[in-house]
């Protein structure tokens, strides 16, 4: 591989990378907005609402990691 593409493949890894952190980052910004709008006691409907925004960030921040991991891996470099 030239160095050329891989130059290519790690801007398109970061590009990913950077992808995935702003879905983290908006899923994790959505859940902090439910949590302001609902005091105690929660529904069942606002606890379900909760519940899925919760799984929603926990993936989209597994997709950041896994790209971190790419990264990484193609550097050659062990995560911290």
């Amino acid at each position: 591989m030239s160095l050329i593409a891989t130059d290519e493949c790690l801007a398109e890894l970061v590009s990913n990378l950077s992808e995935a952190f702003s879905m983290f980052s908006t899923e994790a910004a959505k859940l902090g907005a439910l949590l302001e709008r609902w005091g105690e006691p929660v529904s069942r409907e606002c606890y379900d609402k909760l519940g899925k925004q919760c799984i929603a960030e926990v993936q989209a921040f597994e997709e950041y990691l896994n790209r971190k991991e790419e990264i990484f891996a193609h550097l050659k470099v062990e995560s911290r």
